[in-house]
């Protein structure tokens, strides 16, 4: 119970921080002359298998300014992503693996 608390607990912090982070960049891009949106579309393997931990991962990526949940497919194994700022496949995919591990820490 403790640890689930204290995942948590690390969880917000993390995830603020992530939210912020997005928030400055999007207004740094705006005011910049030259935007740097590299827009694409991500079919990002589901880990997550209860229904709360697929409802905190989809709408925790849809509030972060530059990505957003599409579609779950209908097997629940992949999830459908807008990612505004895309760098590389690799970097997308571990951050987007690190979520789902944070969140499933916490679920179960």
């Amino acid at each position: 119970m403790m640890k689930r608390a204290y995942y948590l607990v690390t969880f917000i912090v993390f995830y603020l921080y992530k939210l912020i982070e997005a928030n400055f960049y999007i207004a740094w891009d705006i005011l910049t002359p030259k935007m740097n949106s590299h827009p694409v579309f991500m079919e990002i393997p589901l880990t997550l298998t209860t229904n709360l931990g697929l409802l905190l991962y989809s709408n925790l990526l849809s509030m972060t300014p530059g990505s957003l949940s599409m579609d779950i497919s209908p097997d629940r194994k992949k999830l459908k992503v807008h990612v505004l700022y895309f760098t590389t496949e690799e970097e997308m995919m571990r951050e987007f693996m690190n979520i789902q591990q944070k969140i499933k820490r916490i679920t179960g």
